[in-house]
């Protein structure tokens, strides 16, 4: 399958989605690294997803805003990206966030279609989402992928994003990248 050169864009998550991320959650290359090699129901997806297309994920009984899309490429849907304040989701890992701006965002992403993985497309989507949805919104983006997932790591780096910090004990490095 050719790379594909121009069209990345984004959808907002949509309950007709639920599908095709159960199929992409249970993919190797994004089970590796999103909750543990979970296997995913259809009914684990519309659990943990149902409130994303509203726009939010509740915290206990706080709604706290999450932005979920579809990532496209050359018109064909083949991955998943969401974006949040950095501040209302506690991290697994307990790190703090000193030092960095009170306008902080976070994103997670991943390449869910195996056609589309080790193409060179991360630093774009990465990039071209960053425009869209994070800067008019916020004055830095905080990434903390797993150490061992080198592909992640290159792909931020490639787009523009600066290694702050690494947490043995999860084994994860904090990466930020400031509003141009």
């Amino acid at each position: 399958m050719p790379t594909p050169q121009n069209s990345i864009s984004f959808s907002s998550l949509q309950y007709e989605n639920f599908q095709l991320l159960h199929k992409w959650m249970n993919e190797q290359q994004v089970k590796k690294w999103w909750d543990e090699g979970k296997t995913w129901t259809l009914e684990d997806i519309q659990r943990k997803y149902d409130t994303y297309v509203k726009g939010y994920k509740l915290l206990g009984n706080l709604k706290a805003p999450i932005h979920g899309f579809v990532i496209n490429a050359d018109n064909k849907q083949i991955g998943y990206i969401q974006h949040y304040d950095a501040y209302d989701f506690r991290r697994e890992q307990e790190y703090l966030l000193e030092n960095l701006s009170p306008s902080l965002a976070s994103i997670d992403l991943y390449i869910g279609n195996p056609d589309f993985v080790g193409k060179g497309l991360g630093p774009k989507i990465i990039e071209r989402f960053l425009v869209a949805y994070i800067w008019p919104n916020f004055e830095e983006c905080l990434v903390d992928p797993n150490l061992s997932n080198t592909a992640a790591i290159k792909a931020f780096l490639r787009a523009g994003f600066t290694e702050i910090k690494e947490i043995e004990v999860t084994n994860t490095l904090l990466m930020l990248k400031r509003k141009d």
